[in-house]
């Protein structure tokens, strides 16, 4: 199994592995699925990652659990229970399948829009794509053993980033495009 606590430079075959599994959610969860994008560093090309596919599956209701929880599971996945996390709900990988994150977030949610503005952010400024992509080594060769510190440790660029993108999209009227999958 690849190491995925490291930081590895961007990997174009990244979005393979995300349309594979997409793909296959999408077949699972039809129109329970108002949308299913790759989110995450590993979404933006050229940017440096932890080689871990994040993938936002947005639905109309949260609340609605049943209606798409065994879809998920089914495909490999386990509702992570122990999620603080009350703007989504959160499923991992089964033991011995590659790393990825599934988050399902409600539709037209701020979480949801966050993470789709900040990805399409960095996908158009590569200065600010470079910029973070340092921070984050920086930040792991400092914290390597220390998964917690190496997250808190993003917060301040993570802050300035979202700043921007928020004024990027009042400049642009940026919405949402079309679903990845």
């Amino acid at each position: 199994m690849e190491n995925q606590w490291i930081i590895a430079e961007h990997d174009p075959h990244w979005r393979t592995l995300f349309l594979a599994i997409a793909t296959r959610l999408r077949a699972a969860l039809g129109d329970i699925a108002v949308r299913i994008d790759h989110i995450g560093s590993t979404s933006v090309s050229g940017l440096d990652a932890k080689p871990v596919i994040d993938i936002q599956i947005s639905v109309p209701r949260l609340e609605d659990l049943p209606s798409f929880r065994s879809r998920i599971e089914q495909h490999g996945f386990v509702l992570r229970e122990d999620n603080a996390d009350l703007t989504k709900r959160y499923f991992r990988e089964v033991p011995g399948m590659r790393r990825t994150h599934v988050h399902v977030r409600q539709a037209g949610s701020f979480s949801e829009q966050l993470n789709l503005l900040f990805r399409d952010y960095l996908r158009q400024h590569p200065e600010d794509c470079l910029r973070y992509a340092a921070e984050k080594h920086r930040l792991m060769q400092q914290y390597k053993h220390d998964r917690i510190k190496y997250v808190e440790g993003k917060g301040p660029i993570v802050w300035d980033i979202v700043h921007k993108a928020h004024l990027w999209s009042q400049e642009t009227g940026w919405r949402p495009g079309n679903s990845d999958a």
